[in-house]
């Protein structure tokens, strides 16, 4: 009981020099990949090392889209695999968070009775802003897709730090 009271206060503690949090992420698809996905959910991992007023951060995770009913076209399931790297700084537990990174992007869909898939990797930019409470945070992004005729996706995140 006390390795768990101490591993709860010290997950809390903002002044922690490194720390590792788990979030849900959820968005709307934007620009062309609008056309062919309705939603996008994913889990993330983002670690974060106190330097100078702020937060390195590192987050990567997988993100899946779910497919629209497209007339003429086979429906494809997709994957995002991100990798981010960024700075997080903290005012009176609101954050504004920058992040630049690289993104592989898979679908997938059947043909002929089996299941094909297609990569495409991209850079990718995600502008952040949001809240902080101790171990809880949730903020509002925007991940843009550098790719040709890439698009983003206009997103939440709501995440646990330990």
């Amino acid at each position: 009981m006390i390795a768990c009271c101490s591993i709860k206060a010290m997950s809390q503690k903002e002044t922690k020099k490194f720390s590792v949090g788990l979030g849900i992420e959820a968005g709307l698809p934007t620009g062309p990949a609008s056309d062919l996905y309705s939603f996008a959910v994913g889990l993330t991992i983002r670690f974060s090392y106190h330097v100078g007023p702020g937060f390195v951060t590192l987050t990567s995770g997988g993100i899946g889209y779910d497919p629209k009913t497209v007339v003429g076209q086979k429906k494809k399931i997709g994957l995002q695999i991100p990798v981010r790297a960024g700075y997080k700084y903290i005012v009176h537990h609101f954050f504004v968070m920058g992040e630049v990174g690289y993104s592989e992007f898979k679908s997938y869909y059947g043909q002929n009775g089996g299941l094909v898939s297609a990569n495409a990797g991209s850079f990718i930019a995600a502008p952040s802003v949001g809240i902080q409470f101790n171990a809880f945070e949730a903020g509002l992004r925007y991940g843009i897709d550098f790719r040709s005729g890439g698009g983003g996706l206009f997103g939440i995140r709501v995440g646990f730090n330990f």
